[in-house]
């Protein structure tokens, strides 16, 4: 018995996380699971996102969506830090790829979108 009540509070404290702190810019985000890398083009320039997450149930959708979001505020960030305005990023023109580890139980994404600069 005590052995189920033991192995039932570790997953449920697994299972719980702490959102990231959204008071910094993305480009300070403090969160270890995210990864960024912006690259110069002759318009902009483009956002490479890696993001990766403990899921005990796999949310493919979500975590496309959180990488989407990531990319559109890292590339509105590294704008405003330019000084210079983008042309909003369509969401459905952001690629995006998914991926599962199952023996760690951790989801991973990664997501590449352009900017351009508004002229």
């Amino acid at each position: 018995m005590y052995k189920k009540i033991t192995v039932a509070a570790a997953l449920a404290l697994a299972a719980c996380t702490h959102p990231a702190d959204v008071t910094r810019p993305t480009t300070e985000l403090a969160d270890k699971n995210a990864k960024f890398a912006v690259q110069d083009t002759p318009r902009g320039f483009t956002v490479d996102v890696r993001y990766s997450r403990y899921q005990f149930v796999p949310e493919a959708s979500a975590l496309i969506e959180a990488c989407r979001s990531l990319v559109v505020a890292r590339a509105q960030d590294e704008a405003k830090s330019r000084g210079r305005e983008i042309v909003p990023l369509d969401l459905e023109a952001i690629r995006v790829s998914t991926g599962r580890n199952i023996l760690g139980g951790r989801t991973s994404c990664r997501a590449f979108a352009e900017a351009t600069y508004r002229s």
